[in-house]
């Protein structure tokens, strides 16, 4: 398969609107006479055996065809040193800076920044190195990008990947896909009126009064991250994503100054694909989960959240879903382009999914090395968008999992207070 899966495709083209590379934070403990020169000669002998990173997008002209794979080498510039920061604190706002340079996908899809010795990172008795690998999202989803990384340092096998195309989309196929237009728009339009049919009601969750963190963030981020071991997080069985949110029901009504019962966030979460065996390298959705901040005791909050997303689960799966993204799929690359370039271009909404964004992916278990040392924690950091100007990671390994907070400083100026807010929630 040489043309990049319907999904896959969208977030191709809303990256050109807006950033969506994923920023992968790896710390590992650093071992004596360990050098950057001798890291990275380890990151390139890994990096040559992975097929997935020697790729690159080719679009088709005027985007009349589904863009195609193509192959890219791996250059100089794709593993970089920072010699610069020395301290966690410093590393935190150099790793902030690159949120907002993004990747060229039809370039390359990935870069690997390294830093270090750093100094001053939390579970570490001595310095450390800290990897970040910068990913396009067209490459893989939030699980898909964990087990590319755990490839590279050398934590199991490379994940599978549709061979590349030697050959980017060309004058045929944009006669065959302008070509295509009528039919597959007739298609579409067929599908989702069966979709329509088979629909009682919306999606379920309904949307939110936009807060304060609802707004268009500025040009800067900042990053904050809370690292804790897991078993400080879970109550009565529960996961560490339940958990997660509903400690953030403590924290953000506490943080707003509100105390609406309807205050929801929006949940990345995971298909699976179900029995049909999907070609996406991005197979998630978001759905608005409420954090019934009006139940007092978090072990029962965390259970009744768990119950929220399985119905949202449970409603993913029904056949109107189901047929409504093959109508999305079966609409003309030109215009799902075009859907990219107008959602992007929209106000600020007034009614939101979600105040926050939030997505939880473990990483598995603790055997990641880099330099002959161990890894000691991971971190991610969602993108911010017009409609969300904080996101919440949430990311583990082995029994260390980490709370990553980006902030557009513009809107979140007290970011410092949202901090300490998380860290008097884990601690109570």
């Amino acid at each position: 398969m040489t043309s990049l899966a319907p999904a896959d495709a969208a977030m191709f083209w809303r990256s050109r609107q807006a950033a969506t590379d994923q920023y992968l934070l790896y710390c590992f403990a650093a071992q004596p006479d360990t050098t950057p020169t001798s890291i990275e000669s380890e990151l390139r002998t890994r990096a040559a055996s992975l097929e997935a990173l020697h790729r690159r997008v080719a679009p088709a002209p005027h985007d009349l065809a589904a863009p195609r794979w193509g192959v890219a080498s791996i250059g100089p510039a794709q593993i970089r040193f920072d010699d610069g920061p020395r301290t966690w604190a410093a590393v935190r706002a150099a790793v902030a800076l690159l949120l907002t340079d993004p990747l060229d996908a039809t370039a390359s899809m990935w870069r690997v920044h390294l830093y270090g010795p750093v100094t001053g990172a939390p579970r570490a008795a001595g310095p450390v190195w800290v990897l970040v690998l910068q990913v396009s999202h067209m490459l893989a989803d939030g699980r898909g990008a964990a087990a590319l990384a755990r490839a590279l340092l050398g934590g199991g096998p490379p994940p599978a990947a549709p061979r590349p195309s030697l050959r980017a989309p060309g004058s045929l196929s944009m006669l065959a896909g302008a070509a295509a237009v009528p039919p597959r728009l007739t298609a579409a339009l067929a599908t989702g009126l069966v979709a329509w049919g088979l629909t009682s009601r919306g999606d379920g969750a309904p949307a939110m009064a936009a807060t304060a963190l609802n707004r268009v963030p500025g040009p800067g981020r900042r990053i904050d991250t809370v690292v804790v071991d897991a078993a400080r997080l879970t109550r009565d069985g529960a996961s560490v994503t339940t958990s997660v949110l509903a400690l953030l029901a403590d924290v953000l009504p506490a943080y707003l100054g509100t105390a609406d019962p309807g205050l929801a966030v929006e949940l990345t979460v995971g298909r699976g694909s179900g029995k049909r065996k999907s070609h996406a390298r991005n197979d998630f959705h978001n759905v608005t989960i409420g954090l019934q901040p009006h139940i007092a005791d978090r072990g029962r909050r965390a259970e009744a959240i768990a119950g929220e997303i399985a119905a949202a689960r449970s409603r993913d799966r029904e056949p109107a879903r189901r047929a409504g993204r093959w109508a999305d799929d079966l609409a003309p690359p030109v215009l799902r382009a075009l859907a990219a370039r107008l959602t992007a271009a929209a106000p600020a909404p007034e009614r939101v999914a979600g105040a926050t964004v939030v997505s939880s992916v473990h990483r598995g278990p603790a055997d990641l090395t880099l330099g002959g040392g161990t890894v000691l924690f991971t971190a991610g950091f969602p993108a911010l968008s017009a409609a969300h100007a904080l996101t919440v990671g949430v990311h583990g390994i082995g029994d260390a999992v980490t709370l990553s907070f980006t902030t557009s400083p513009d809107v979140v100026e007290d970011a410092d207070r949202l901090i300490g807010l998380v860290r008097t929630a884990i601690s109570a």
